[in-house]
């Protein structure tokens, strides 16, 4: 441990806070951005008005193609000197997203400022692991969660803000900033907490994919989480377009996309009540078969009469909340069987997941056309498969402690 490396814990407070922070630059690289996808595509003057989406879904590749590495990493390395690493590519991709004079480099910007951002998400969960257990690690991280979901109900207005004073490029200095105050403040504040270096295999990781994907019931949960979560990629990669091009609401983009992140906030809380109650895959199952004929409906009356904005608000706000009763879930109960490789398995497990999400997120996206039919079908069906592949996961489970018992 060098001189520069802090040796006492901070307090309890300033480390949730701190990890918090730490989580919040995920949300802030999304959601600070979206009020100004109309103005970068202008700048650059695309030409397939769907292309600024991308914007978003280059940052989410970058993040898929970086947590697969950043928790052995992390176990190998340190935590601190890991946080570092991420952050360096993150400043420098963010930078190269503020200086870009083309397209195409400010997707090269935004893909290494998702691989870099990652880093700061995955040695955030290590030291919260380091620090405490059981309950008490229960409660920080719900703690640290909900500052996370409360983040996108207000970085859109702090990136609308920035747009009324400076171009786009001034949400990206000002993420810069963001991410160097982070650094400081952990760099001066926060010690080593990993307590002793682990040997880095990868065979344990290739044996961990592996693993994962052939045990149904964690891959089957997977492909779930990959398909919800790809429904909301797939909304934030078209929302503004949506907001600001179908419904004309300008400025107050950031105020109706906040109501429908809001939602998302309200659920985490009602899952922790509701889980005990009628637990987790009878929770996920309903929410998913509710949200896949609440889709098709409304998909059906904008086909027929088109939808105003305060009816495309009554769909989002129950569709977002019956999601946001899925993400923890589906996660853990794709985690469940793998709990004797938990660390790498979530790993595999997030990566996974995320791919899909990418992927079906960015179709989904595509199918934006000035309607919302096309939007609409796909978290439908995006919605259906990973309905189908929750059932299916209860069956093989249910086959798997059967054979057990016999």
């Amino acid at each position: 441990m060098d001189m520069l490396t802090p040796t006492t814990p901070v307090g309890r407070g300033e480390f949730i806070a701190m990890q918090a922070c730490m989580i919040a630059l995920v949300a802030m690289s999304i959601d600070a951005v979206l009020p100004a996808l109309g103005v970068i595509s202008d700048d650059f003057a695309l030409t397939d008005p769907n292309q600024r989406q991308w914007v978003i879904g280059t940052l989410f590749l970058g993040m898929t193609a970086g947590q697969y590495f950043y928790g052995p990493l992390t176990d190998r390395f340190g935590r601190r000197h890991v946080f570092f690493a991420g952050l360096a590519l993150f400043l420098v991709g963010g930078a190269m997203a503020a200086m870009a004079d083309s397209f195409e480099s400010l997707m090269a910007g935004r893909l290494i400022q998702g691989i870099g951002v990652a880093g700061p998400r995955i040695v955030s969960q290590a030291m919260i692991r380091d620090r405490f257990s059981g309950v008490e690690m229960a409660k920080v991280s719900s703690l640290i969660m909900t500052v996370f979901i409360a983040v996108p109900v207000f970085a859109p207005s702090i990136g609308q803000v920035v747009l009324w004073f400076t171009d786009w490029r001034g949400i990206f200095w000002g993420l810069l900033v963001a991410g160097l105050t982070v650094g400081v403040w952990v760099g001066l504040r926060q010690p080593e907490s990993l307590p002793a270096p682990r040997s880095l295999r990868l065979s344990s990781i290739l044996s961990a994919t592996w693993e994962v994907l052939s045990n149904r019931v964690a891959l089957c949960c997977t492909v779930a989480v990959g398909c919800t979560f790809g429904t909301l990629v797939g909304f934030l990669m078209s929302s503004q377009q949506i907001y600001q091009e179908t419904f004309g609401v300008g400025d107050a983009f950031a105020l109706y996309f906040g109501l429908g992140a809001l939602s998302v906030g309200v659920a985490s809380f009602a899952n922790s009540i509701w889980v005990e109650r009628f637990g987790m895959r009878r929770t996920c199952l309903t929410a998913l078969a509710f949200c896949t004929v609440w889709s098709a409906l409304f998909a059906g009356l904008d086909h027929i009469s088109g939808l105003s904005l305060w009816q495309f608000m009554v769909f989002v706000m129950p569709l977002f909340f019956c999601l946001g009763l899925c993400f923890g879930n589906l996660t853990a109960m794709a985690m469940e069987p793998m709990g004797h490789i938990a660390g790498t398995a979530s790993a595999v497990i997030g990566t996974l997941s995320s791919l899909i999400s990418v992927l079906g997120g960015g179709y989904i996206g595509g199918l934006y056309d000035g309607s919302l039919v096309g939007v609409l079908s796909g978290f439908s069906l995006g919605l259906l498969v990973a309905l189908l592949f929750t059932l299916v996961s209860g069956v093989t489970a249910g086959q798997a402690m059967q054979k057990a018992i016999e």
